[in-house]
């Protein structure tokens, strides 16, 4: 099922869920719960079901299920009345298999979500609220990014576990072979612009941009917040075309018409191969970017988020939530709460490689200068667009960025064309 497809299918899938479900499921209504679930007192007992994911490879398969098998069990130390299920469903097809249980009213009590899920099913009434659940959760030790993410509408949906930061990784030779230190990278568009002449004029490529088929997170979304610009503003509006919006599509022109990117930044999903053979001088990249440079030994060097208007850049955030059609609320949110505490999110976040969200997990790295150099940048990070049709939006965008790439249309029609085909989205 394409992505598409999921989100004309959810409203009423969750619909579906909910009627079957009942609406006395939570607050007092719950049986197994007293007036104020999660407060200090409350029984919590019951039975829950959680889904994740393969958020390892293969070699550390056995070490993620020892530790939610530890998770678990160091939860019943402090809940002995609960009893936890966990089921591991695989990343394809995801969504369908979710909404496909919350519509038969056997879904997770507790799922993992991402950024640009969360208006999905918080819009359509498929998460449950955390805010009222207790003042234990700390909000102020998550990251700025994270809790933006978790967040919607201003009300809190989920508890982030996991963070990702993308950033500007260089080539050191090739910095020194246009004559510039690779200790004094660029922070602005400015200063990068200098650069990438230089490498052009030694035939460098300046960096990656699969902008007509790559994921806009990693392409346009960055620089679009860099000018200063969104592409919706805090009310939903569509505002990709505005004077901001369009300077991000003109800056990507300028890269194109000036060689600084590939010709084939029309059609390609991945440049990473040209910055590998040594024939680029940086590539937009992240935590995984490192694991492939280390394992070829290929030399690098990690730059910061550049800046035009403001410093920014994309970096996801991994978050689990609570089902509004869980009959057993108190626990599910309690569950939550404790997996991506302190000590669980530390111990997930070293097996898994990603970065905690937590600031008080932020040791962990402490003997790792590449991570601890990526959390320098956690806190200027935004997980997304904030929009229920936000999933719907990208091949819309990428489709203009070809057609501006080759030629057919200027940068401001392409940022207008592609603003009048989210707003038909949004409408929907």
């Amino acid at each position: 099922m394409t992505k598409r497809a999921l989100s004309m299918m959810l409203p009423a899938v969750l619909l579906l869920g909910i009627v079957l479900s009942g609406c006395g499921s939570d607050g007092a209504s719950n049986s197994n719960n007293t007036a104020a679930p999660g407060a200090a007192g409350d029984k919590v007992a019951g039975e829950i079901t959680v889904w994740g994911h393969p958020y390892v490879g293969d070699d550390k398969k056995e070490q993620l299920k020892a530790f939610w098998n530890d998770t678990i069990a160091a939860f019943k130390q402090k809940y002995p009345d609960v009893k936890v299920n966990y089921e591991e469903i695989p990343w394809k097809n995801r969504e369908q298999k979710i909404l496909t249980a919350l519509a038969a009213g056997s879904g997770p009590d507790v799922f993992y979500q991402l950024p640009d899920q969360i208006p999905q099913f918080a819009g359509n009434n498929a998460l449950e609220p955390l805010d009222a659940y207790g003042k234990d959760i700390q909000t102020d030790d998550f990251s700025k990014g994270a809790l933006a993410g978790a967040t919607y509408q201003g009300k809190l949906y989920a508890l982030p576990i996991l963070q990702e930061v993308q950033t500007m990784i260089y080539n050191p030779d090739v910095i020194k072979a246009i004559g510039e230190d690779p200790a004094k990278l660029p922070t602005t568009w400015d200063e990068f612009d200098r650069w990438a002449e230089k490498a052009k004029a030694k035939g460098y490529y300046a960096r990656n941009f699969e902008g007509g088929a790559g994921c806009c997170n990693a392409t346009l979304y960055p620089l679009l917040w860099q000018s200063g610009g969104n592409v919706t503003d805090d009310g939903g509006s569509i505002i990709l075309n505005n004077d901001k919006g369009v300077l991000a599509f003109e800056y990507v022109k300028k890269m194109y018409d000036n060689g600084w990117i590939p010709k084939d930044s029309i059609s390609s999903d991945n440049q990473f191969p040209e910055f590998l053979s040594g024939k680029m001088l940086a590539v937009w990249g992240q935590g995984s970017t490192l694991t492939t440079l280390k394992a070829q030994k290929k030399p690098y060097v990690i730059g910061p988020p550049l800046k035009k208007e403001k410093q920014a850049s994309f970096g996801t955030v991994g978050m689990f939530v609570v089902s509004k059609t869980s009959k057993n609320k108190a626990a599910a949110v309690e569950f939550t709460k404790f997996l991506t505490n302190t000590d669980t999110a530390k111990a997930f976040n070293k097996l898994t490689g990603y970065l905690p969200v937590r600031k008080s997990a932020g040791d962990i790295y402490n003997d790792d200068q590449d991570m601890k150099e990526f959390m320098k940048y956690a806190d200027l990070t935004i997980p997304g667009i904030s929009h229920p049709a936000a999933r719907g939006f990208m091949p819309k965008i990428q489709a203009e960025i070809g057609a501006m790439l080759e030629g057919k249309k200027t940068p401001k029609q392409a940022a207008d064309a592609a603003a009048e085909a989210l707003k038909l989205d949004a409408k929907k």
